[in-house]
């Protein structure tokens, strides 16, 4: 038996796993924001300013004064997993509001991937899928009784904040058991096709911490707009924004009225 990802519009009650694949998204670059900010001139210019100045005002042995250098190292992935941690939190206020947020008119959308695995495989991994619409899911009439069912990815589609003519890709994530599958690219399609005919073209935010997802966008054809530092806590912390678009060559210019 096949196991099958099928795309398809949110419905009420995939709310509960909808917020745990994104927060899990959250949460996976909590590693890689801390290493990246290790690697920073400024983060080794405040592990130095930390024991030069036990030592010069404090009058603290030197050894001691070194021994400040991991309570920065410590400092600092608190200040990054707790930031995290509050961004997932804030993703309640939306991922239990998707009807409100994401579905509240025809220019907005949330869509999500629904993994059917027969109980044979549940257990043993899983190395491939076939990626059905829902419609296609549905003609092939499949006993769903002999599967495991449960929400695997989620994108979302609202007007950007910049312009009326512009969407804003949000909440893309795939559980990472089911990543490099081709799941993604089936919910990146499922959003542009959604956008084409309403929209100039579709805008996205990304940080330095995602650059398998940023090599992704780039290859389905979004281009980069803006760059910039975003401060965490003063310039000690600070992560690197990138903007992209993704410009529809033809298109109807929505203008509102």
């Amino acid at each position: 038996m096949d196991t099958f990802v099928v795309i398809r519009d949110y419905k009420p009650g995939d709310e509960n796993m909808c917020y745990e694949i994104v927060k899990e998204g959250t949460m996976s670059t909590v590693n890689t924001a801390f290493i990246n900010g290790l690697t920073r001139e400024i983060t080794f210019q405040s592990m130095v300013l930390s024991s030069a100045l036990l030592f010069i005002f404090f009058g603290l042995p030197f050894g001691f004064c070194l021994a400040s250098i991991p309570g920065v190292v410590v400092f600092m992935y608190f200040c990054i997993y707790s930031g995290h941690k509050f961004k997932a939190l804030q993703i309640t206020q939306d991922m239990y509001n998707i009807p409100r947020v994401y579905m509240s008119s025809k220019y907005t959308g949330f869509w999500v991937a629904e993994a059917f695995e027969p109980a044979a495989n549940f257990k043993s991994g899983l190395v491939k899928c076939t990626i059905l619409s829902e419609k296609d899911f549905n003609s092939k009439n499949i006993d769903t009784a002999l599967y495991f069912k449960k929400i695997v990815g989620t994108v979302a589609i609202t007007r950007s904040k910049n312009s009326e003519d512009y969407a804003w890709l949000r909440r893309m994530a795939v559980s990472s058991s089911y990543q490099r599958l081709g799941i993604a690219a089936a919910l990146l399609k499922e959003a542009l096709d959604f956008c084409q005919d309403k929209y100039v073209g579709v805008e996205l935010v990304t940080t330095e911490c995602h650059d398998v997802a940023r090599d992704f966008y780039f290859k389905k054809g979004f281009e980069l707009r803006n760059m910039f530092h975003k401060r965490l806590v003063g310039n000690i912390i600070t992560v690197l924004i990138y903007e992209l678009v993704y410009k529809f060559k033809t298109n109807k210019i929505h203008v509102s009225p």
